[in-house]
């Protein structure tokens, strides 16, 4: 069951392949081949998978707008911390960091690995494999179960955003705005950190802010494409 295809397909997957999205799709063609014969249970995920993503300007139309971008196979995880440390809050040339919740029907699920870490068999097997040398034994021992990785085959949809990244204004120019005077500025701000808030630095909205930054980007999208005769007509 836990043969040498399978795992040199799982640890191909996870050793990476530097944004070259040719070298990707091999690596996924090889991976949904190499699980065909796993059991069920390592097919399926129980509850909602979430992925952190970086989000570009030329990507907005599919992904907000018709919401839903296809991106073929792709690595998720059932660990919702994990998604919001992975590759940090800010990347200069995009947009935003998003993260995504989904909830994945099984035709999705591409194979479970944080599954497969649970079963001693798998172990075992892993275990021969690293002993005999095979070939990226390494990266399968560097990640094991601790990414709580899903493989999942889903698009992307804005309207599954949870959480979005972003920087609020400088603390003196928010009190500006909300009329605060200067010598009460130090207690609000204490009263902010005590709370875990620092203004100024880059956080996660809310689900609620992050749905609501979505909808407002909807209306100027569908504003902008009105005004030069292509009006919207939205699902």
């Amino acid at each position: 069951m836990f043969n040498d295809r399978l795992l040199t397909a799982l640890g191909a997957w996870q050793n990476g392949w530097k944004e070259d999205q040719t070298h990707k799709e091999e690596l996924a063609r090889e991976l949904e081949g190499a699980v065909e014969s796993l059991p069920e249970q390592f097919r399926t995920v129980s509850g909602p998978c979430y992925r952190k993503r970086f989000i570009h300007k030329g990507e907005l139309v599919d992904l907000i707008l018709n919401d839903e971008r296809d991106e073929g196979v792709a690595s998720w995880t059932v660990e919702i911390a994990f998604a919001e440390r992975f590759k940090g809050l800010v990347r200069p040339e995009a947009v935003s960091g998003a993260i995504f919740e989904h909830q994945p029907e099984i035709t999705e699920v591409v194979v479970n690995i944080a599954d497969l870490w649970a079963s001693p068999e798998f172990v075992e097997a892993v275990d021969t494999y690293n002993r005999q040398g095979g070939i990226h034994s390494k990266a399968l021992l560097n990640f094991k179960y601790l990414q709580g990785e899903v493989v999942l085959k889903s698009p992307l949809r804005g309207s599954e955003i949870i959480a979005l990244t972003g920087a609020s204004s400088p603390f003196d120019e928010l009190c500006e705005r909300a009329g605060i005077p200067e010598e009460k500025r130090d207690k609000v701000f204490s009263d902010l950190v005590k709370g875990d808030v620092y203004p100024g630095e880059a956080a996660y909205t809310t689900r609620q802010g992050a749905q609501n930054a979505i909808a407002n980007t909807i209306r100027k999208m569908e504003q902008k494409l009105a005004a030069v005769g292509f009006p919207v007509t939205r699902k």
